[in-house]
């Protein structure tokens, strides 16, 4: 006789969570930074069993002091930070300029982009992209006072105007500013739910409406592994 056999498996092991970390450095601004982790954070209210989890990561860990002043202590260094599901690239004070020439950043930034199968940049953070290469031949947009500058280093780019964000495959440009909810609403609303992403916003009084953002979306986001 065949016995039926029921396996219980841990709650835990039910979940589906998602590592994102945010590349942090000094000079990092405060709203390109804390606008898309309170989005990406707070999906963990939504669905306890189906979130991101959120952490900051720099060079060497230890504290990272943001443009407007602000002292973080940082969860992970280059060489501790795990496996990311969700690259996010906050613009910084020279996001333009000595950031792009930091060899070991800039490696750092490119092992990430291929192994994540989301890359997010707020407002300047997409010269960092840009410089990494990933972009060449992307629909992406930046901060609106220095599309010009983005289209003009790298001629690849179709930049976009006019636009809160692009999403061209797995990569996510945004304009920042207050706008840097957008992206994180974006990924939220395409990985779970139109739902979960409006709830979300609710929770943190932002009006939230996809169909009516002003954004462009080329090449089809990929989704959860």
């Amino acid at each position: 006789m065949l016995r039926a056999c029921l396996v219980f498996l841990p709650l835990f092991a039910l979940s589906q969570v998602y590592d994102v970390g945010f590349l942090v450095v000094n000079g990092v601004y405060n709203t390109e930074l804390t606008a898309p982790y309170d989005i990406l954070e707070h999906s963990r209210y939504r669905d306890p069993n189906r979130y991101f989890r959120c952490f900051l990561v720099s060079p060497d860990s230890g504290h990272v002091k943001t443009a407007e002043g602000l002292v973080l202590q940082v969860d992970y260094s280059f060489e501790t930070c795990p496996k990311l599901d969700v690259l996010v690239v906050p613009s910084a004070e020279n996001s333009m300029g000595s950031d792009l020439e930091n060899a070991g950043l800039m490696a750092w930034v490119r092992k990430r982009i291929e192994e994540a199968q989301i890359v997010i940049s707020l407002c300047d953070g997409a010269f960092v992209l840009a410089e990494s290469g990933a972009l060449d031949g992307m629909n992406v947009t930046t901060f609106p006072a220095d599309q010009d500058e983005l289209q003009k280093r790298y001629p690849t780019l179709s930049v976009h105007k006019s636009v809160s964000l692009v999403q061209d495959g797995k990569f996510i440009t945004s304009v920042g500013g207050a706008k840097s909810f957008d992206p994180a609403l974006f990924l939220t609303e395409k990985w779970f739910s139109a739902e979960i992403a409006k709830r979300t916003a609710q929770g943190l009084v932002i009006d939230w409406d996809r169909k009516t953002l002003s954004h462009f979306e080329g090449q089809s986001l990929p989704g959860p592994q």
